[in-house]
């Protein structure tokens, strides 16, 4: 598959598509590449593609293997929890130091914005003075999640979220319904917005909805809301673990844990979704406050927009957006899920009524 080929399909960033096109056309590659841009928008595919082609080098056969995960030179590391830890950085080194398997090089796919310190100073003597024929795709949300110095050793490449009207198209080429909406609800994410078009957010979706647009009360109700949105959550992420040790060829312990951590990382997916769905809806709901209603994003809750501005003038619409926006973060700090939706509810339910009770 040619260089032009191997990212067929992908959605948006054509610029650092065609960068990454003319490295494999020309064989000059960087030792080290940093993908960096919000997160949902094509950079871990991009890097496992891009990742598949170089350990390949042009055996067909060698890359179907490759994109489907069992090549043994092309190497993804998730997370360990919040962190990428010293003990995973030092077994990429090893790896990275030895002889590849089959290709010509060895390629590893990691975060490098969930390194700790001493797990970014590892990676940094080697990226420094490259050895071997390793070749590291970094990912990240942004360069500033990036310890300057690893940063500043890595080609950058951008990503940017995808232009609704592109996700739109490409979700109705596909024959989706209402891909205007999904893509809307995708927030320049295909990944996203095909899961929201294929309906497998649409319960959290409603659960969401209706925390936010439905009558305020007290705390039963929000603990109430925050079990149904947790409980939603969890079953995502039991599907992807489920998905995931299907997937692996030998069900051992170690492709259990593999399994569990993916299942974990879609749980906790799943509620940070929860929470940037809840900034949309207060977000939507300032814009409609504001009189610019073409800026909504829940386009087919117009009417329950309107109500809830019109019954609650004292709400502070764009602060609840911000609030609900920060509540992800405390997903990092291996809080349980359940308790930062009953803080976060809490807050947005002060933040979004003039009379709502001081619990």
């Amino acid at each position: 598959m040619s260089g032009t080929r191997i990212f067929e399909g992908i959605v948006g960033n054509r610029a650092a598509l065609r960068l990454l096109e003319r490295a494999l056309r020309s064989g000059e590659v960087s030792h080290a590449y940093l993908f960096h841009g919000p997160e949902g928008v094509g950079k871990r595919t991009v890097a496992r593609r891009f990742g598949a082609a170089l350990v390949a080098g042009g055996d067909e056969a060698a890359l179907g293997r490759a994109l489907r995960g069992l090549h043994p030179d092309l190497t993804e590391v998730e997370p360990e929890g919040a962190f990428t830890t010293i003990g995973q950085v030092r077994e990429v080194l090893r790896l990275a130091a030895s002889r590849p398997f089959e290709g010509a090089r060895r390629v590893f796919v990691l975060r490098a914005d969930t390194l700790n310190l001493q797990a970014s100073n590892a990676l940094l003597k080697t990226l420094e003075e490259p050895e071997g024929e390793a070749i590291f795709l970094l990912l990240a949300a942004s360069r500033e999640a990036v310890l300057p110095t690893i940063a500043s050793r890595a080609q950058a490449v951008r990503f940017d979220p995808v232009p609704v009207g592109e996700v739109a198209g490409f979700l109705a080429r596909r024959g989706f319904a209402e891909a205007g909406l999904a893509a809307a609800l995708g927030r320049g994410s295909v990944g996203l917005a095909l899961r929201y078009a294929g309906g497998e957010l649409g319960e959290l979706r409603e659960a969401v909805l209706e925390a936010a647009l439905g009558p305020l009360g007290d705390f039963e109700d929000v603990h109430r809301a925050a079990g149904r949105i947790t409980a939603l959550a969890e079953r995502v992420g039991e599907a992807r673990e489920r998905e995931a040790l299907s997937a692996a060829e030998e069900p051992d312990r170690a492709a259990r844990e593999r399994a569990r951590r993916a299942g974990r990382a879609a749980r906790d997916g799943a509620v940070r979704e929860a929470l940037g769905l809840l900034c949309s809806v207060y977000r939507d709901a300032a814009a409609v406050a504001a009189g610019a209603p073409e800026l909504v994003i829940n386009a087919d809750r117009g009417e329950e927009l309107r109500r809830i501005v019109r019954e609650r003038p004292g709400a502070d619409w764009a602060g609840a957006a911000a609030r609900a926006g920060e509540a992800a973060l405390d997903l990092s700090y291996n809080v349980s899920p359940e308790a930062i939706l009953e803080v976060t509810l809490s807050e947005l339910r002060r933040k979004t009524s003039a009379n709502s009770p001081a619990w």
